[in-house]
Formats: C-alpha cells, structure tokens, sequence
C-alpha cells in the first residue's frame, strides 16, 4: 500500500520562486549554523527530497539563499545612474539599517564567518554578491564622469566602508555615530561628483 501523500508536500512542487522565499524567511530567523536539509523541510512542508531535487546539496540551497536576500536588501530597487549622489547612497543606507535590512545583513555577516571557517562552500556566493555590486557601483561611476581606472577601486570603498559602518551598528548600536560617519562618506561622494562634473 503506498504512503498517503501530505498536500502541503505538492504546495512548492512546482513554484520553486515561492519556496524559496519561504526557506529564506526561516533561514533569517534560525541562521544557518545548526541548518540541515530536514529542519528546512519539516519547518516549510516539503520533503526532503524536494529539497535535493530543486537545491541539490544544503551548502548549494545556503548559497542561493544568500544570493537571494542580498539581491533585495543590497540591490535598491531603481536605477544606478545617480548611485554616487548624496541621495542614493542615503537611500541605500537607510535600506539596509531598516529592520528587514538589518535580518538580511545579519545573516550575510553570519554566512560570511562560517564560510571562513566551517563551510567554505558558503563563500563563493558571498563572493558573488560583493562582485556584483562592486561591478553595478562601477559602471555608473564611469557615466558620472569617474575615470575608468579609478572606478572599480572607487565603487570597492564605498561598498567596504558601508558595510564596516552597518556592522559596526550592529555590534554596537551606536547611531549617532554612525549616522555622522555616514554623513562624512555622503559628503565626500558629492565632492567626488562635483570634480567629475567640473
């Protein structure tokens, strides 16, 4: 006699978009240090099976996870083509300290550590994900007028000093701060914007 299949097994079957979502919002309130395969499954309503056929191995499903919640909280929605004003890096800014920016970016940072230490299959997606922004930052830089052989260093700072200012608010708590160490990386990108512009 076979097994009665449980419906909510079927929900993701087919909307593999969905289930990712779903593995993510459980991923951001659990972490990823004691996740396996079946703590995903049991806490979403699928079968670990349909967890290894759409994701293949628990480092493969962390790694597009982490490219998933990155892509939302590091990529604003919009264009680029005035990333290094004062408005959109303060946009930017305040995406990533809003309470959901601050659950993706906590998880980034987590990642982040355990690829260096007990998962380096987690690390080429963090990889990934610097790169691509590095390269979005970049090439807009170079429509603002940012010679191109400065622009990648350039747009690798301004990502660099962001995030070290977003972990030090998360270890620290220290807003005003942080918000005046903020003002100073907006000011010198519009000084920056104003010599290209000249």
């Amino acid at each position: 006699m076979c097994d009665r299949v449980d419906g909510r097994r079927l929900r993701y079957q087919h909307r593999r978009g969905d289930l990712l979502e779903a593995i993510g919002e459980y991923v951001l309130d659990h972490g990823v240090a004691s996740l396996s395969l079946r703590s995903i499954a049991g806490a979403v309503g699928v079968s670990h099976v349909t967890l290894q056929h759409h994701f293949g191995t628990k480092d493969e499903l962390v790694a597009e996870i982490v490219e998933h919640l990155l892509e939302r909280t590091l990529t604003p929605e919009g264009d680029y083509s005035d990333v290094d004003s004062p408005g959109a890096l303060s946009g930017l800014w305040s995406l990533w300290t809003s309470p959901a920016g601050q659950r993706d970016i906590r998880l980034f940072i987590e990642v982040l550590g355990q690829g260096l230490f007990d998962s380096p299959g987690y690390l080429p997606a963090v990889q990934r994900s610097i790169e691509h922004r590095i390269e979005l930052i970049a090439a807009n830089l170079v429509l603002l007028g940012c010679p191109q052989e400065e622009a990648r260093p350039y747009a690798t700072s301004l990502l660099a000093v962001l995030r070290g200012l977003m972990l030090d608010l998360l270890v620290t708590g220290d807003r005003e701060r942080i918000a005046a160490s903020v003002e100073i990386v907006l000011s010198g990108a519009a000084r920056n914007l104003e010599s290209w512009s000249a």
